[in-house]
């Protein structure tokens, strides 16, 4: 297994005939990874040598929240954990990753939300367009926050201010 993370769009957990896996979605195709979405995180963050518990410590200080932490891992790519369907089984992973530079648009359904990534990719969520919305904006202010501390104190990506 192999992940090209300078191209991942979004990963997320699904129920297969094998049982539960990951889909990798990249620009211009779709990969099932058979492992978890944690281990497809702890993975991440060892590429890219970040300390998940560090991660969490500074979720909280920003959002007031510990669970639920956004990936920066560079510039111009962070995830935001939204929920894409319920667990049938206790512990079962039921958040995926999405980048939220390739988030095209979040739409309100008549059951939960989707997610439309720049490819066209469409990706049903279990959460309200308004909590999708939330989890996003939240992966923003977190990015905002971690890249400032790190690269300068006022970062805005792309050159606009990200709501802030």
């Amino acid at each position: 297994m192999s992940i090209n993370w300078d191209l991942v769009l979004a990963f997320y957990p699904d129920y297969t005939a094998q049982g539960l896996v990951s889909v990798v979605v990249y620009p211009d195709k779709t990969a099932l990874e058979e492992v978890a979405v944690s281990t497809l995180v702890r993975q991440a963050c060892r590429h890219f040598t970040l300390d998940p518990k560090a991660l969490r410590n500074a979720a909280q200080f920003v959002s007031g929240k510990r669970n639920l932490v956004p990936l920066p891992l560079f510039l111009g790519c962070t995830f935001a954990p939204l929920k894409v369907h319920a667990s049938l089984v206790k512990g079962d992973a039921a958040y995926g990753y999405f980048r939220i530079q390739t988030i095209h648009k979040l739409e309100a359904k008549a059951k939960g939300s989707a997610v439309v990534l720049a490819n066209g990719t469409t990706i049903a969520l279990s959460l309200t367009q308004t909590a999708a919305l939330a989890h996003t904006a939240r992966a923003l202010l977190f990015e905002r926050a971690f890249w400032s501390r790190r690269v300068g104190e006022n970062y805005t990506y792309g050159g606009r201010n990200l709501g802030m």
